[in-house]
């Protein structure tokens, strides 16, 4: 008998199982607001309705090869690729552009993720859908909309406008970074990760966001470079954490949130820096690191190398440091009236359940154990545990589900840490191009 939890297909079966369990409808109905239960409510009747086209689909035209071709493409569009890619259009000079489409990507991580957290609508069900992923992490969190169709879009949109109106370059080059972009897109479809609705979603939000930096970001980065512009993106990053609405499951979307937006903190921080060294600069550009066609290949991979090194080394190095100053530093918490991390099976045994799945509480994530041997009431008990519908002060002052992860020293800590690869990027790098003798000739 087949898992009725499979999460990825491609994860061994030995694997001890992890539970991400869904809090009962009760508990949404009693913290959620009016406004954001008919927004949920809409987009999960939505997905359920989606659920046998999607399976359908699946049946229809699943193969192996379009199984690693969309896991692929899935990885070159997740955040991750982004953060490590990003760094060199900054080491390759291209300044404002480089700029624009760094937040372009990250704010779409944080308005995807703050928009999934506030709605709360799970991902198409598996079974009947069958989630193929090499990133089991990815099923932990909700559906809508599809954080890669916002940030592939809103990528691809930006591109696109320096292209064409720009850099004057051939429309088809515009069109094949679409047909890449569709692939990606097509891909979340396929593999069940996404439901249309959610994709739609994530593709006009980033649409919008395209849109507000095609018009306003040339203001934005002089505000930025202003003597005050730390302190603008400081003010800005603060109020949009603090914006971040708590979700009643343990959805790791805010974790990614935080990280998106404090490397474009870090970003801002760096490029002030930069302006403010005129040694570094080339022909009197203090707006984009030096670069010029003079460098040689190995100076060019050289830089890479060090940018990329010097971000690993500060990720490494930061963690323990800046998580020891967070516990340090804040206060600590009182959680106890907030759901415990549900990482504890409810029992040990390989398969699903007809009876949970009625329930609908549960998943199992990254090897597919199920509930066979759980009947309602065990089920009903672990839920009550785990999830338990918060007090009235505690909905109230917003201290349920995942304010305990939000408010984590240990997320805190992402702050500087994340903030360091901008500052790194921007910044520091250069200084060490200027000491090794990687700058460009002077002109």
């Amino acid at each position: 008998m087949t898992s009725r939890f499979q999460l990825d297909e491609d994860i061994d079966a030995t694997v001890k199982s992890t539970l991400f369990v869904k809090a009962p409808e009760s508990a949404y109905q009693a913290v959620y607001s009016p406004a954001r239960q008919l927004l949920r409510r809409i987009i999960v009747e939505e997905v359920e309705r989606e659920m046998a086209q999607l399976a359908a689909i699946q049946k229809e035209y699943r193969t192996p090869a379009l199984d690693r071709l969309f896991v692929f493409t899935g990885m070159l569009g997740n955040h991750t690729f982004f953060l490590l890619a990003l760094p060199f259009l900054h080491v390759f000079g291209l300044g404002l552009f480089a700029r624009g489409l760094t937040f372009v990507v990250l704010w779409s991580v944080y308005l995807s993720g703050t928009a999934k957290d506030y709605i709360s609508a799970p991902r198409p069900a598996s079974p009947p859908v069958a989630q193929i992923t090499q990133s089991p992490a990815h099923t932990l969190e909700y559906g809508f909309p599809s954080s890669h169709t916002a940030y592939v879009v809103a990528s691809i949109a930006y591109c696109s406008y320096f292209m064409l109106g720009v850099w004057d370059t051939h429309l088809l080059w515009s069109c094949a970074l679409w047909a890449v972009g569709l692939v990606v897109i097509a891909g979340r479809i396929y593999c069940g990760l996404h439901s249309f609705i959610d994709v739609a979603g994530g593709a006009a939000i980033g649409l919008a966001e395209a849109l507000v930096f095609v018009m306003l970001y040339a203001r934005i980065d002089a505000l930025l470079l202003s003597a005050a512009g730390p302190l603008y993106m400081l003010a800005f990053v603060y109020t949009a954490l603090m914006a971040i609405p708590p979700s009643l499951d343990l959805c790791p979307c805010c974790i990614d949130s935080v990280c998106a937006t404090s490397v474009t903190l870090g970003l801002a921080i760096g490029t002030w820096i930069y302006a403010r060294l005129p040694f570094l600069w080339h022909n009197g550009h203090r707006d984009r690191i030096a670069w010029d066609s003079s460098l040689t290949l190995g100076q060019n991979v050289l830089r890479c190398l060090i940018v990329v090194t010097l971000i690993v080394a500060w990720k490494l190095a930061s963690k323990p440091v800046m998580v020891g100053l967070a516990k340090q530093l804040v206060p600590a918490l009182d959680v106890a009236t907030t759901p415990s991390t549900a990482t504890t099976s409810c029992c040990e045994s390989d398969m699903g359940s007809d009876t949970a799945s009625e329930l609908g509480y549960a998943q199992a994530a990254y090897d597919g154990r199920g509930f066979k041997d759980c009947d309602s009431a065990e089920v009903a008990a672990y839920i009550e545990k785990n999830y338990p519908t918060p007090t009235a002060e505690c909905i109230k002052s917003g201290r349920y589900g995942t304010y305990a992860i939000m408010t984590s020293p240990e997320n805190i800590a992402r702050v500087p840490i994340y903030a360091g690869i901008g500052i790194i990027a921007c910044a520091v790098a250069p200084v060490v191009y200027y000491y090794l003798g990687l700058l460009p000739i002077q002109q």
